[in-house]
C-alpha cells in the first residue's frame, strides 16, 4: 500500500515500460491500444488464470481503472475513462509482435529482479512442444527454454526451427544468459562433445544424463562405475509419499580416460519405489556424466532438481493456463503466449507463492491484489 492506503501500481507501470521496449508491427496511423498496454493487460489477466483470448478479453474488461491507468490503456477523449482492449485486439497484436525479442526482454528483466545466481546454481534446459499450434502446417512450436533451478524461473526461451531440434539451439538460448559459475542440466538428447566444449568455454558446469542414444558414451561410463551393492554406493535418500516410499541410490567414478570434454565424474542413480505393504512397484536406473567434483549427493541434487522444469514451469502452463488446449496457431502467438506465461508463473513464485491455482483464483475474485504480488515479487 502506498500513501493514505492507495495502492501502489508502480510496478505494474514498470512492466509496460519493459514492453515498450518491444516494436509496435502496425502502422501509426489509426493505432487505439499501445502495444505495452496489451501486453501488460495479457499478463495480468494470466495472473487471473485466463486460458485463451476469450477469457483474457473478459479479465481485462474486468480490470479497474487504477489498473488499466498504470498498463496505459488508452483513455476515452469524451468520458475520460480507461478502455481496456477487447478480445480481437489481444489475439490480433499477439500474433503479430516479434515474440523473440518479446521473451528476451522478459527473460533480462526477470534477471535482474532475481540478482545474481549463487556459485554452482543450477539451471535445467528442457524443450517444449505446444500442442494444437501448427494450424494448418501440422507441425506444432516447439520451445526450448532454461529455468533456474533456486527460484523455479525460467530466464531463457527460443523458438526451435522446424527443420531441426533443440540440440542445435544451446547457444541460441544460453548466449545472452550470464552462465558463469552455474551448472547446466539437461536430458539425454543433449550430451555432445560440442555442448560439453561450449559450457566449458563459458566456464560452466554440466550435469547430463546418457542413455541408449550416445552408446559409445553409455559404455565408457558403465565399465567406469562399480557394481551397484550398498556398499559401494556414494549416496541414498529416501521420502515418503502419499504411503509410498521412495528410495534413490546414486553410485559415482571418476571420468578418467572418457573422451568428453570437460568430464570429471561418471554417475549411475537408481531409484526405487515401494507401495505401503514393502513390496517394490518400480525401479528406474540412469546414467550420466558430469563436470563437477562434488560429492555424490550434490550430484543427485543437481539430477532430481532439473525436472521441476517439468513440474513448475511446463506443467503449470498446461494445466493451469490451458497452453496445449488454447489452440495459438496464428503468427506468433503460440511463442507470445509462453513467453507471457512464463512471465506470470515468475511473478507468482518471486513473490513467495508455491500454490499457484489458489494464487489465480484469488487475482480472478479480486484484481486489486495483483499489483501487491508485483511489489513483492521484487522484494
Amino acid at each position: 500500500m502506498g500513501e493514505g492506503g492507495q495502492v501502489d501500481t508502480g510496478q505494474v507501470t514498470a512492466l509496460a515500460a519493459v514492453f515498450g521496449q518491444v516494436a509496435d508491427p502496425r502502422k501509426a496511423r489509426g493505432v487505439r491500444h499501445r502495444l505495452s498496454a496489451v501486453l501488460t493487460l495479457v499478463t495480468l489477466a494470466l495472473l487471473c488464470g485466463a486460458r485463451n483470448f476469450r477469457q483474457a478479453g473478459d479479465r481485462v474488461v474486468e480490470m479497474p481503472q487504477v489498473l488499466l491507468a498504470a498498463a496505459g490503456a488508452r483513455s476515452h477523449p469524451v468520458l475520460g475513462i480507461r478502455v481496456a482492449p477487447g478480445r480481437d485486439t489481444l489475439r490480433r497484436l499477439a500474433s503479430l509482435v516479434d515474440a523473440a525479442v518479446l521473451d528476451r526482454l522478459v527473460g533480462a528483466w526477470l534477471t535482474e529482479r532475481i540478482g545474481g545466481p549463487s556459485p554452482g546454481c543450477g539451471l535445467a534446459l528442457d524443450g517444449k512442444t505446444v500442442r494444437n499450434s501448427g494450424g494448418g502446417t501440422g507441425v506444432d512450436v516447439q520451445l526450448f527454454s532454461a529455468m533456474r533451478h533456486d527460484t523455479a524461473v525460467v530466464v531463457a526461451q527460443v523458438q526451435v526451427p522446424a527443420d531441426t531440434t533443440e540440440v542445435t539451439q544451446i547457444t541460441a538460448l544460453l548466449d545472452p544468459v550470464a552462465i558463469t559459475g552455474m551448472v547446466i542440466t539437461a536430458d539425454a538428447a543433449h550430451p555432445s562433445g560440442e555442448t560439453a566444449a561450449y559450457l566449458v568455454g563459458r566456464d560452466a558446469g554440466y550435469v547430463f544424463t546418457v542413455k541408449g542414444n550416445k552408446p559409445g558414451l553409455l559404455a565408457a561410463i558403465t565399465a567406469r562405475l562399480p557394481v551397484a551393492t550398498a556398499a559401494t554406493s556414494g549416496h541414498t535418500s529416501t521420502e515418503r509419499r502419499h504411503g509410498y516410499r521412495i528410495t534413490r541410490t546414486i553410485w559415482t567414478a571418476p571420468a578418467d580416460g572418457v573422451d568428453f570434454p570437460g568430464a570429471a565424474q561418471v554417475f549411475r542413480i537408481r531409484r526405487d519405489v515401494y507401495a505401503p505393504d514393502g513390496q517394490r512397484v518400480s525401479k528406474q536406473i540412469l546414467h550420466g556424466i558430469t563436470s563437477l567434483t562434488s560429492p555424490a549427493a550434490a550430484i543427485a541434487a543437481h539430477v532430481r532438481t532439473h525436472w521441476w522444469i517439468e513440474n513448475k514451469s511446463h506443467w503449470v502452463r498446461d494445466v493451469l493456463l490451458g497452453e496445449d488446449s488454447h489452440h495459438a496457431w496464428l503468427g506468433n502467438t503460440a511463442h507470445t503466449m509462453a513467453a507471457l506465461r512464463n512471465l506470470a508463473i515468475a511473478l507468482i513464485r518471486l513473490a513467495g507463492h508455491t500454490k499457484i491455482k489458489q494464487v489465480i483464483e484469488r487475482h480472478h475474485a479480486s484484481k486489486m491484489l495483483i499489483p501487491q504480488l508485483l511489489n513483492a515479487s521484487k522484494e
